[in-house]
């Protein structure tokens, strides 16, 4: 009995059976994914095209297909025919192969179709020889591709033309429109890919995100179309996706988001031809890259909230296809849950995600969580839904949120802050080198930043530069040598927020050679103010001399002013006093052509000019300690914040009230 609902398979009204068909020529078995009902057979040939299809396209043979036998004839040497003899009836024309009528259920359940808009926008664009590679650029498509690198496309998108799942609006708007030409089209792209595909592959063909695409458009290709070729590549690409692991729901520590598309990619194609045991393995793995791709606390390994929310809507695909295939996804479902608070908590006052690691500062997807109320509240501008209660969180993905309040009153701080530190999990291509790094939102101006990811372009040196240290608001070492594996370990996470008292973070650098580095931030809620005391630990140094460098990313639009001796950072009516101890004058380097530092991102790929606040240590040749002390104090023009640093402690006076604050000691 349990076996016969594990075979459930839904097909949009048509159910879904195994044959074995040989390919005519080539003496190949396979188990074929049958086409929905109205499709033809999978020997079938193609029908030519109801019309041609736009330049460059044309149409071509999906598969190796038979030749009709010879007319018999009467005598080998007498071409005309006895008196009294019926004439041999003609060998009779193939019959055309009809347009399917409907996508296959694996079509919906892995790669939903978009909107009519969308879809028809992007096929007719395919028409014309133009391919998006999501955010890769734009790939120009020759009448039969080479697959190789182009000048419109960047390194990603290079790449991504091995996912073929940028040329589906073709059949998703050749069926919906019954078009002929389109369909034709889309077999083409899927078989002249397939044809130059069928020896050793490069790694970046098989490997990461573009097998795993590849073969979910694969299967809902041969299931809509009911082609035996493309059945054919799908089961090699399935075994291939789900390779050696075999983990049986056990966490893949190490796991990223690629591998879990490349898992339920081969769970639909051994589910679709009932290929039980694969099945089971593919699921198994499906569950074991799941619980190792989300902490149990919800956040993510990527070191990037975007990817968290990039992992839920995975999560959404492995829910549909869990149903299509007739496996229960409960725990599926509760995983994905655990995103919610971590992404709601990620994402700053302005109802957009903090950018950190490879995130845009964008808000959440519209796609995100749709009925959760914390996803409401970020989608609806805090109109609709409900928040989080914490107002100070930590988690194993390596960072701190914390805010002065989810739904301030008017005039009431609104001061949003991040700080990062290294996850319990290894990184991933996603997570940048931002250990120690501080992002500080307040009266509605993002004052200290993180630049974001620019684009996938590993020839881009700007690329390379975002994710180093120096384009973080943290801190370097220079004249020593570095071991990233010693991490930024968390130190001290405790907040006394119910009761509205300080936060206080303090995460440890131990990746610079002989000089270590504890940042401690805390945060004043009683007059909303940032300290952040960076404590320098270093023993006897090299001949050349160690200069500790602090950095404090500042986003496009920030000014600054020199307000009585001090500096102040100023956007429109809106100041944030920077005030600090220790030793060093502030500098300011602002971005410019021909160099990386200060550059921002803006819409994917798009450069922001924005500065750096910087000032330095350098340090003695003997052992040496050092705290250097820097306090964030935002207000608006019409405010008088005095900041005092003292020897062990800061006093700060806003609206009449003034407090003193210890510094943290970790």
């Amino acid at each position: 009995m349990m076996e016969r609902m594990w075979l459930v398979r839904r097909s949009l009204g048509t159910a879904l059976t195994t044959s074995v068909v040989a390919i005519a020529g080539a003496g190949i078995l396979l188990s074929s994914i049958a086409a929905p009902a109205g499709a033809a057979a999978p020997d079938a040939d193609p029908t030519d095209s109801a019309s041609p299809s736009p330049s460059p396209s044309t149409t071509v043979s999906p598969s190796p297909t038979s030749t009709p036998a010879a007319s018999p004839s009467a005598s080998a040497t007498d071409p005309a025919v006895p008196s009294g003899t019926t004439a041999p009836t003609p060998a009779a024309t193939p019959t055309p192969v009809p347009l399917p009528t409907e996508l296959g259920s694996w079509c919906r359940a892995l790669i939903p179709p978009r909107s009519t808009t969308t879809e028809k926008k992007a096929a007719w664009a395919l028409m014309g020889g133009k391919a998006t590679m999501s955010q890769g650029g734009t790939y120009l498509l020759a009448e039969h591709p080479n697959w190789q690198p182009q000048s419109g496309t960047d390194t990603s998108g290079d790449r991504h033309v091995n996912s073929l799942n940028w040329a589906l609006p073709l059949l998703y708007r050749g069926v919906q429109v019954q078009s002929q030409p389109m369909i034709d089209r889309f077999r083409a792209l899927i078989t002249y890919w397939i044809n130059d595909h069928q020896g050793k592959r490069g790694y970046w063909v098989d490997g990461s995100i573009y097998g795993g695409l590849r073969t979910q458009t694969l299967l809902c290709a041969a299931q809509t179309l009911g082609d035996p070729l493309i059945a054919n590549a799908a089961m090699r690409d399935a075994r291939t996706m789900m390779g050696s692991r075999n983990s049986q729901g056990r966490a893949a520590i190490g796991s990223n988001n690629t591998d879990l598309i490349r898992q339920v990619a081969a769970l639909g194609v051994f589910c679709s031809v009932g290929d039980i045991a694969n099945r089971d393995r593919a699921w198994g793995n499906v569950l074991g890259v799941t619980r190792g791709l989300i902490q149990e606390d919800g956040s993510d390994v990527e070191g990037s909230p975007g990817y968290a929310m990039y992992a839920e809507n995975i999560l959404q695909d492995v829910e549909r296809a869990a149903n299509t295939c007739g496996i229960p996804a409960t725990e599926i479902t509760e995983i994905k849950g655990r995103l919610y608070d971590f992404i709601s908590t990620a994402t700053r006052p302005d109802y957009r995600l903090e950018s950190i690691g490879d995130t845009i500062n964008e808000p959440v997807a519209k796609s995100f969580a749709v009925g959760d109320p914390r996803a409401e509240w970020l989608r609806s501008s805090g109109t609709q839904g409900a928040p989080p209660s914490m107002l100070y969180s930590y988690y194993d993905g390596g960072y701190v949120f914390a805010r002065a309040g989810w739904t301030p009153p008017a005039g009431a701080p609104d001061t949003f802050y991040s700080v990062r530190y290294s996850s319990t999990r290894p990184n991933t291509p996603h997570a940048h080198d931002d250990g120690a790094g501080v992002t500080l939102f307040s009266r509605g101006v993002s004052w200290i930043a993180d630049p974001g990811p620019y684009r996938y372009e590993n020839g881009s040196g700007l690329r390379v530069f975002l994710r180093s240290r120096n384009a973080h608001s943290s801190f370097t070492v220079s004249n020593v040598a570095r071991t990233k594996s010693r991490k930024v370990t968390k130190l001290v996470t405790t907040s006394d927020w119910p009761q509205g008292g300080n936060d206080n973070t303090c995460v440890r650098d131990s990746t610079w050679s002989n000089v270590v580095i504890t940042r401690c931030v805390t945060y004043v809620r009683s007059v909303d103010a940032v300290i952040v005391t960076d404590y320098v630990n270093a023993g006897k140094g090299p001949k050349r001399t160690r200069v500790v460098t602090e950095r404090w990313q500042l986003p496009p639009g920030i000014g600054a002013e020199q307000v009585n001796g001090g500096l102040s950072l100023t956007k429109d009516d809106k100041r944030l006093d920077v005030v600090k101890s220790g030793e060093g004058g502030w500098a300011v380097k602002t971005a410019k052509s021909g160099s990386s530092v200060g550059w921002h991102t803006g819409a994917w790929g798009e450069r922001l000019q924005g500065a750096v606040l910087m000032r330095e240590l350098r340090l003695p040749k003997g052992a040496s300690t050092h705290a250097q002390v820097t306090v964030f104090m935002p207000r608006t023009t019409a405010e008088s914040t005095p900041v005092v640093i003292n020897g062990d402690s800061v006093t700060i006076t806003r609206g009449g009230t003034t407090v003193t604050t210890p510094l943290p000691r970790p």
